[in-house]
Formats: structure tokens, C-alpha cells, sequence
């Protein structure tokens, strides 16, 4: 976590010093927008800030489907567990399937 951290940190500061170093003012156009005489700091700096947001924002979805995942497989665990604890000590309970298992012998 800490080189990433780190290159987050170099990353960002690379970008700083190349925004800094063209300063110039550009006309920008996206779809029917136009903005003359903006700052190409901004325009560098500002795609910056909207990629890490984007990253940021995937990054949540990501963990939350992984916490979602691990809640599920620490239910299932918990069944499976409890299966297990009732199979050992022979206790009625068991799944139809499991019952004729026990008086096969399998």
C-alpha cells in the first residue's frame, strides 16, 4: 500500500510540473460546448482530478462487490459449518439425501 501511495504522490507531481510548464491559453471544444481562452493548467490539471475521480469511483464499486461476495461466502461458511456440526454428532436434521446416505452406509 505504501508504493502505491508512493506513486499516487509521484504521479501527481508529475502532472503539476508539466500543467505548470505550459500555461498557456487554449480554446476548448467538447460537443456543442466552447470555452476560448482557457488556461491549459486547468484543462491538464482538471483531466487529472476527473480521471482519478473515475478510478476512485471503480475502485468503490469493486469493494463493494468484494464485500458483498465475502458476506455471502461467510454465510455460507456458517451453514456449512453448522451442516458440519450436526453430521458429526449424528443429530436428525440432515437432508433427505444425507439420511438415506447414513442408512446406505455411504
Amino acid at each position: 500500500m505504501q508504493i502505491y501511495s508512493l506513486l499516487a504522490i509521484l504521479f501527481a507531481l508529475l502532472v503539476a510540473v508539466f500543467a505548470v510548464q505550459n500555461a498557456v491559453a487554449v480554446n476548448i471544444k467538447f460537443l456543442a460546448w466552447q470555452f476560448p481562452g482557457i488556461s491549459l493548467v486547468l484543462v491538464i490539471l482538471g483531466s487529472a482530478a476527473f480521471g482519478a475521480l473515475v478510478v476512485f469511483l471503480l475502485g468503490v464499486v469493486r469493494q463493494v462487490r468484494v464485500n458483498r461476495e465475502i458476506r455471502q461466502l461467510k454465510h455460507e461458511n456458517r451453514r456449512l459449518a453448522g451442516d458440519l456440526a450436526r453430521r458429526e454428532q449424528g443429530t436428525p436434521g440432515a437432508t433427505g439425501t444425507e439420511a438415506t446416505e447414513r442408512k446406505q452406509g455411504i
